[in-house]
C-alpha cells in the first residue's frame, strides 16, 4: 500500500472515531472503494457510496452516524454536460481536467455518448469549472451544470469477443483480450497494473474463472462472461465482454 492510500484510510478511522454528523470523501475507483469497505466494515460505522447513477464506477464515500438516513443523504456533485460535433474520447476530457490542475479524486465518472459528454465532479469546484473548463483538444465547449437529481445515466458499452486461450492463466488470458504477446502480459503483471475484481494480482498464473472483472490499467477494463469447453486441439474457449 502506498502512502497516498495509508494517508487515506488513516482519514477513515478518524471520521470513524469522530462520526456525529455526514462526512464525504471524494470521488474514488472500485479498487480502493474495496479497501474502504473493508476498513469500515471492521469499524460498524454506517456508510455508503454513490457515484450519481447505477452503473457509476467511481463513487463518493459517506461516513454519517446512525441517526441519519441514507436516503436523505446530500451528495455534494454535480454534473455538467455538453454538446461535441468532434471526435472526442473519455482520455482527451481528463486529459484536459489535469492540465488545469484538477485532482483525479475530484473527478467522478466522465461518459462520452454520440456527441454528448457528461461529467459528474465535486460541487466545490462548481465555480472554477464554470471559468476554465471551456475547450477540449482546442474547440470550444458550452457546459451546462446540473444537479444530483438530473444527473444522467449511461448504458455500458461493450464489445463481445469470442476468444481461445492455451488455460485459464491470468498471463494467457489478458494478452488474448487486448491483443498484446505474452510477454507483455508478465510484464503488466509485475508492474502491478492488472487487477482481478479490484484487487491487484501479482502473480501470472493467478487462475481466472466466469464473471470475473479484469482491469488493466492504460488498456480499460473486461469482464469474463463464460470460460470453459475446449477446441479440438484442446485450446480453452472463453466470452469476454471488453467495455468500450
Amino acid at each position: 500500500m502506498d502512502k497516498k492510500d495509508s494517508f487515506l484510510l488513516a482519514r477513515l478511522e478518524d471520521a470513524c472515531e469522530k462520526n456525529y454528523a455526514p462526512q464525504f470523501f471524494d470521488f474514488y475507483d472500485e479498487a480502493m472503494q474495496a479497501k474502504m469497505t473493508r476498513q469500515l466494515q471492521r469499524s460498524g460505522e454506517p456508510f455508503a457510496f454513490f457515484g450519481g447513477m447505477a452503473e457509476a464506477g467511481r463513487k463518493m464515500l459517506c461516513i454519517y452516524p446512525e441517526y441519519v438516513e441514507a436516503d436523505s443523504l446530500e451528495w455534494p456533485m454535480l454534473a455538467l454536460r455538453f454538446q461535441a460535433d468532434f471526435p472526442l474520447e473519455h482520455r482527451n476530457i481528463l486529459g484536459e481536467l489535469m492540465g488545469m490542475g484538477i485532482t483525479r479524486e475530484c473527478i467522478g465518472d466522465i461518459n462520452v455518448d454520440d456527441g454528448e459528454v457528461q461529467v459528474i465532479f465535486v460541487e466545490r469546484l462548481r465555480d472554477f469549472m464554470a471559468m476554465n473548463f471551456t475547450r477540449v483538444k482546442g474547440r470550444s465547449i458550452k457546459p451546462e451544470f446540473y444537479p444530483v437529481s438530473e444527473i444522467k445515466g449511461y448504458a455500458l458499452k461493450f464489445k463481445r469477443l469470442e476468444l481461445v486461450a492455451a488455460s485459464d492463466r491470468l498471463d494467457g488470458i489478458i494478452n488474448k483480450i487486448w491483443g498484446f504477446s505474452r510477454q507483455d502480459s508478465l510484464t503488466y503483471i509485475r508492474q502491478r497494473r492488472v487487477r482481478v475484481n479490484y484487487e491487484e494480482v501479482e502473480k501470472n498464473d493467478f487462475r481466472v474463472k466466469s464473471g470475473d472483472v479484469i482491469a488493466l490499467r492504460g488498456k480499460g477494463k473486461a469482464r469474463v462472461v463464460s470460460l470453459g469447453g475446449q477446441t479440438k486441439k484442446g485450446k480453452l474457449r472463453l466470452v469476454v465482454d471488453r467495455y468500450v
